[in-house]
Parts: structure tokens; sequence; C-alpha cells
């Protein structure tokens, strides 16, 4: 589904506009002069007016989570790719829906699946910066492996074979896998933060 574009002027009256509209109509002015200088329709100022306040609500679909909570679980998300452990679309949108629960939030996600729909990780990605993409194709036991305290591990090990074995320098060769690849062929698309090009 395309993102959204709206096509109508709908709610673009906001509560500044009707308290500038009130102030104009206690002086004196008629109802259809103001609402043609706001650029709005009559009948709208009417309504508002009659209702005495400006509604905030575009639809039926709102935001579950406060700007707070997307932040947070944002956050997480990078931090997660940061680490090598970027989600996949479909763990993101588990994740969203299990957030929402462990909350106690009150959502619109679909309740069968326990998922998050695609749209709604649309416009999270959108909020906050992320976007969903191909990871490099690199192992991820090369990713995991390759720390500090792996590497560390490793040469202690080395270090403590070759004394206890007395192997001179001349008896150590390096050995690589033959015929057998750790890089998947088809790795899925993970969210991750814009711009970032070494996504795993």
């Amino acid at each position: 589904m395309a993102p959204y574009k709206r096509k109508s002027d709908r709610m673009t009256f906001t509560s500044r506009l009707m308290e500038g509209a009130q102030r104009r109509l206690e002086a004196g002015e008629s109802k259809r002069k103001v609402a043609n200088d706001l650029g709005i329709n009559h009948c709208t100022l009417r309504k508002r007016l009659k209702a005495g306040m400006v509604p905030t609500s575009r639809g039926r679909f709102n935001r579950v989570l406060t700007d707070e909570m997307e932040r947070e679980l944002a956050q997480h998300c990078k931090d997660l790719d940061s680490m090598f452990y970027g989600l996949t679309r479909k763990h993101m949108m588990k994740v969203a829906f299990d957030y929402d629960d462990v909350n106690g939030v009150d959502g619109i996600f679909n309740n069968e699946r326990k998922s998050a729909g695609k749209d709604s990780l649309r416009s999270f990605c959108n909020r906050h910066n992320l976007s969903v993409r191909n990871p490099e194709q690199c192992s991820v036991a090369r990713a995991m492996g390759f720390n500090e305290v792996q590497v560390t591990r490793f040469y202690n090990n080395l270090k403590s074979c070759c004394l206890e074995k007395k192997l001179p320098a001349h008896r150590k060769f390096n050995m690589d896998e033959t015929g057998v690849s750790t890089v998947p062929n088809r790795t899925p698309k993970v969210v991750t933060p814009k711009g970032r090009k070494d996504c795993l």
C-alpha cells in the first residue's frame, strides 16, 4: 500500500483560528466575512462555534503509543541493529505488538496474528528515521565471533596449546574452510537507521 497523501483540506481549522474568529465576531463582523477572510466555509465556522471546540482527531485511526514510548521502541531497535541483531519487518511488528501489550495500551493491532500492521510499521519508521532494507552479505558467525572477548579467548587458547605441546613456529599452519559458506544466500530485510552502511 502506497503512503497516503491528503486530498482534502478538512480539519485545517485550528483552535488558534477559532479564537481569532471569536474575537472578530465579538467586534461585530459577520460570520460569512470572517469565514471568507480565514479561507474556510461559513458552515464550518458555524458548526465549530456551536460546538465550542475544535476536534483534534482526523478519523478513526489514531496512534497507539505515546511519543516517549515510540522513542524507547525506536532506540531498542537501533541498539539491536548496532549489535548486529537487526530486527526483520515481521519481528519488528511482533515486538511493537508485545510492547503495546506489556504496557497495557489498548491498541488497534491484530490480536489473531499478534502483530502490528504494515502501515503502522511504515509510519513508525518514517517518524523515527528508520528504513527497512537488505543487510550486507556477511556471516552472522563472523559478526558475533569477531569481538574483543572472543579474540582474547582464542589467543589464550592458542598460547596454552603451544606451551603444552611445545610446538615450534614452523609447525603452526593457517587453515580455512573449503567449500563451506557461512554467508547465507538470501538475507531478510531488517529495520535499520537511515544512512547506515554496515547493517547486518
